[in-house]
């Protein structure tokens, strides 16, 4: 078995007590609330985020970015430290695959938006793998707004029909934290703060997969 520890949305939030796993995955939304500016978001994840991700215990770290993220949407941008940053990309860790897109809709003008039929197409080349890892959540599952309504996306719903990973693990909407289950595909919203950014314990969930 391998065991992933998943947590998104940490918003400049880095915690210390994670649950130990082999791998860590950190759904987007990376950088602190408090400024946006793309220089600002390139120190702290320089001096902040990747220095974190150094000391933790776990084996593996796969990592996307978030709408809040800009920094990571620079041209010329590359990431750093040593964790597996995913952009509509794929990598193997602990036995298992894993595939990272950090594309959400209904936010233009915020980092890694994407209309309705750029969306769709994202979502269709999502291929096979154990851990699918979106920023934002499928539509029915953890997508429940605070003031009401929904805003998990219908394209993503799609893909994890068709691909039927043993884990989806997202953030995003903040408000509705948990973990579900769809046929063999566990899915969880996994953000580390609520809906006024606080920061919530024990945020992440933990699970034991089997490779391939």
């Amino acid at each position: 078995m391998t065991r992933v520890v998943a947590i998104a949305d940490l918003h400049g939030n880095l915690p210390q007590d994670l649950a130990e796993g082999d791998v860590l995955v950190i759904a987007g939304d990376v950088c602190p609330i408090s400024d946006h500016e793309v220089g600002f978001q390139e120190r702290w994840l320089r001096e902040s985020f990747y220095p974190w991700m150094e000391s933790l215990p776990h084996d593996e770290v796969v990592w996307i970015a978030g709408n809040h993220d800009f920094v990571c949407q620079t041209p010329g941008w590359k990431p750093g430290g040593r964790g597996h940053y995913l952009l509509d990309g794929g990598v193997d860790a602990a036995g298992l695959t894993f595939y990272g897109t950090p594309w959400v809709p209904k936010l233009e003008g915020w980092a890694f938006y994407a209309g309705d039929d750029d969306l769709t197409e994202r979502m269709s080349s999502i291929p096979a793998v154990d851990v699918l890892v979106p920023h934002g959540p499928p539509r029915g599952f953890g997508d429940a707004l605070a003031r009401g309504g929904r805003a998990g996306s219908e394209a993503l719903l799609e893909a994890i029909d068709r691909t039927r990973p043993q884990l989806c693990a997202f953030g995003h909407i903040h408000e509705d934290h948990g973990t579900w289950e769809r046929g063999r595909t566990r899915l969880a919203n996994v953000a580390h703060v609520d809906v006024r950014y606080r920061v919530r314990p024990a945020a992440e969930r933990v699970f034991d997969l089997t490779p391939p």
